[in-house]
């Protein structure tokens, strides 16, 4: 990765669960697994936009619930590094209908013994969809930076 970022980010993830199910998503040309959520645009609260992007990926109303995590990560996409701050949810919603609105993105629900054979990233986040939120170890949590 690149010394300097290109591209800095607050998003905001849900950790969905229905009975020993969670709900992943993932992009269709990529072979990992992340918590549904988006960025934080300015001026509008986590809570918010975590509602939203909810809204419009799945069509599914949201009751997003207690923050659970923070995590601190880097990584390359498609060529651009990233630096981002991550705020994980706890959430709920009204059905469990796992069908995307947005081309290119996948969603599925997995049972909590899968988990373990996915590759789910940030993979400290990977720790709290395993074991649930008692595995957060606040205040941050880095991926990809420092030494």
């Amino acid at each position: 990765m690149a010394n300097r970022p290109e591209k800095f980010d607050v998003v905001v993830s849900a950790v969905i669960r229905s009975g020993p199910r969670v709900l992943l998503t993932r992009l269709e040309d990529h072979d990992y697994w992340f918590l549904p959520g988006g960025p934080v645009t300015l001026g509008e609260s986590a809570k918010d936009a975590l509602h939203k992007d909810i809204l419009e990926e799945l069509g599914l109303e949201a009751k997003v619930a207690d923050l659970i995590a923070v995590v601190e990560n880097a990584f390359e996409l498609d060529g651009v590094a990233h630096h981002e701050i991550n705020l994980a949810f706890e959430a709920k919603v009204d059905r469990t209908s796992s069908e995307a609105l947005v081309p290119g993105m996948e969603f599925r629900w997995f049972d909590s013994e899968a988990l373990y054979d996915l590759d789910i990233r940030p993979p400290s986040l990977a720790t709290v969809v395993r074991y649930g939120p008692d595995a957060a170890r606040l205040p941050l949590q880095s991926n990809g930076l420092g030494h």
